[in-house]
């Protein structure tokens, strides 16, 4: 073997090295642009999502007072319609007692009339 030949077997040794280098930095960065581009692409998806969760969030917010009714709102409720209610009843009763009384008055009238 004589020095040309190692030489340029060295030679295409280190061009071979050199193109795989290349190539392989070439690949490293289309990888990184691709990479890149879909991290965007995915904070741009995420940030839509949390734009469109957190409005349906606030509607959501908005429609609930309209369709529910808290506890302690609904008990006050009920407690104040139930002491409106007790005192029509009591109001009743006593209008029906005075009625009472005045037909049994009328007719012990009538009565006595009767027997005299």
């Amino acid at each position: 073997m004589n020095w040309d030949a190692i030489a340029t077997f060295a030679l295409a040794f280190v061009t071979l090295i050199g193109l795989n280098l290349g190539a392989l930095r070439w690949l490293l960065g289309q990888y990184g642009r691709e990479a890149s581009s879909r991290i965007e692409a995915l904070s741009r998806d995420g940030s839509e999502f949390s734009r469109g969760v957190e409005r349906e969030l606030l509607r959501l917010k908005a429609q609930l007072p309209m369709d529910y009714v808290r506890r302690e709102d609904w008990i006050r409720f009920s407690n104040t319609l139930e002491a409106k209610l007790d005192a029509l009843r009591a109001e009743v009763r006593f209008e029906i007692v005075e009625l009472r009384d005045r037909i049994y008055e009328r007719n012990g009238a009538v009565a006595e009339e009767n027997h005299e």
